[in-house]
């Protein structure tokens, strides 16, 4: 399971805590069972929610690499793995992604890093600074991730930077661009919370596009209201993207009190649906 090089080996970066919301995380009763061929990045009383990394080759020689294709596989699109090539072993691949675990606001307040989740991990090349993604990315030969289609695709390669600041400081545009491109992620997951979980029409590609292009909207019409937001997001989920391309669309989103906006918004979509 290596590459060309036989001084590289092939890790899985895993996001944890995106397999405990289909059930399917890795879980441990005592640390001492815990397979050779897996490290968790967070400490143990954090298991649930961290990133986890695996010798693919080393699963592969113990004979646990269906386990491993079960974790690999309990989510499509796999947004919650990705794919590190590096000369470094096992041991020092986890100690350099130990010190990612926390970025800092511009006043020093601390914050948990997701960049497991390859929804997040595929910004990091342009939010970061290239000393940053450099310190970061460096040692890896290669970096692959999922994207919201299914397919893999290369991260760019970065200059190996021996040393930075850490934890990562980030700048005010910096924390507003992984907010803003988090946001309709984190209104798809509302509206399934409402209800609607297994029901929605669409891919994952397809929801996030909607989902977009809906705060899109809903921000250049001025509207503030969040909860006129995630009830636009449900309907341009329902109408598979139908109601965003409506004229009036642009009316109705001035409108900031909810029940009304709800009413004219679900009386719109019975037109365009019928």
């Amino acid at each position: 399971m290596n590459t060309n090089n036989p001084a590289t080996a092939v890790y899985l970066l895993i996001d944890n805590g995106l397999l405990a919301e289909v059930s399917a995380s890795y879980t441990e009763s005592d640390p001492r069972s815990r397979p050779t061929w897996l490290v968790p990045i967070y400490p143990e009383r954090a298991l649930s929610v961290s990133p986890l990394l695996i010798d693919v080759e080393a699963a592969y020689k113990a004979g646990d690499l269906d386990q491993v294709m079960g974790y690999v596989n309990a989510l499509k699109p796999a947004l919650h793995v990705s794919i590190i090539e590096t000369e470094l072993t096992l041991e020092q691949i986890a100690a350099h992604l130990l010190r990612f675990i926390f970025i800092l606001d511009p006043e020093g307040k601390q914050f948990t890093f997701r960049y497991a989740d390859c929804t997040i991990l595929a910004l990091l090349p342009s939010v970061l600074t290239p000393a940053q993604w450099g310190y970061m990315a460096g040692p890896m030969t290669r970096w692959q991730i999922h994207d919201r289609t299914g397919e893999v695709f290369l991260l760019p390669s970065a200059d190996l930077i021996a040393s930075e600041a850490i934890p990562f400081r980030l700048d005010s545009e910096q924390l507003a661009a992984l907010d803003e491109a988090s946001e309709p992620d984190h209104y798809i997951a509302k509206v399934k919370m409402m209800g609607n979980q297994g029901r929605l029409p669409g891919s994952t590609a397809e929801q996030h596009a909607w989902a977009q292009t809906a705060r899109q909207l809903w921000r250049a019409a001025g509207n503030k209201n969040s909860l006129v937001l995630m009830v636009f997001t449900e309907f341009a989920l329902r109408t598979r993207g139908k109601i965003l391309l409506q004229e009036a669309t642009g009316n109705l989103l001035s409108i900031n009190e909810l029940n009304t906006f709800s009413a004219e918004l679900n009386q719109l979509s019975k037109q365009i649906m019928d």
